[in-house]
């Protein structure tokens, strides 16, 4: 029944991606005639009926396998995702707390309870929240998803600012150091990645962008009449090899 169930999950994926959720859900539902309780199906056929603007029967799937597994992530991330749409901001909010109240490791459902804070103007609240994952879980690819996340709406919105404002000093050095925690963010999680991991060549990238990205907003400093802090160079000092190695040509404009 298992490996049935695998290959019928095969399957469902590969319509899914070739955008034909009708064919989908039919074979679904089909199979969970034959094993009513596999809740990695169910959970499949709400992301199905949600990606079909089927909003009740979604939740309704959703729910069916939160009554029996209320851990499964996949499924209290689906029916999150479904009510934050529906603009049932509150009742997803409650959702993710109380299953991440159970599931600290859940990393997923925080990333999720993250965008939604940021979609209520709660920045600061979503930054507390991922730097805290972090702090307790370490920088695994997993536990800082959020922060990473986080990080990269904060220094789009602070780099529009500082566009309108280019000589705003409070803008730019919390721009210089949005930066600098996401550069230092990648090399802690480049330690914990194994070096066959093809993600490798993600985070060098990731590497090569921040460190033009800070060399770029330094060399702007003087003629936006900004005085870089010495902690701030301090702490850049650390990540020295990292702009001897990533900088060169790649960070011409």
């Amino acid at each position: 029944m298992e490996k049935e169930s695998d290959k019928v999950l095969k399957m469902v994926s590969e319509l899914y991606q070739d955008e034909r959720e009708t064919e989908a859900e039919a074979l679904i539902k089909k199979h969970l005639t034959i094993d009513p309780d596999n809740l990695e199906l169910l959970t499949k056929l709400g992301i199905i009926q949600a990606r079909l603007c089927k909003d009740h029967q979604a939740e309704s799937s959703f729910r069916s396998v939160l009554a029996k597994n209320s851990n499964h992530e996949n499924a209290v991330c689906g029916l999150g995702r479904l009510l934050d749409q529906s603009l049932r901001t509150d009742e997803a909010e409650q959702l993710y707390r109380r299953f991440l109240k159970e599931n600290p490791l859940g990393h997923c459902g925080l990333e999720d309870l993250c965008r939604l804070l940021i979609s209520e103007g709660r920045t600061n609240e979503a930054l507390i929240l991922a730097r805290n994952q972090v702090k307790k879980h370490g920088a695994s690819m997993e536990a800082s998803g959020a922060l990473w996340y986080v990080l990269h709406i904060l220094e789009d919105d602070l780099d529009n600012q500082l566009n309108d404002d280019r000589e705003n000093s409070t803008i730019f050095s919390r721009l210089a150091e949005n930066l600098l925690e996401q550069l230092e963010l990648v090399t802690q999680i480049e330690k914990t990645t194994s070096s066959y991991d093809s993600f490798r060549s993600e985070l060098e990238d990731e590497k090569i962008r921040l460190v033009c990205e800070i060399q770029t907003l330094l060399d702007s400093a003087q003629s936006r009449r900004i005085l870089v802090p010495v902690a701030f160079r301090e702490r850049l000092s650390q990540h020295t090899h990292v702009a001897r190695s990533s900088k060169g040509d790649h960070c011409q404009q």
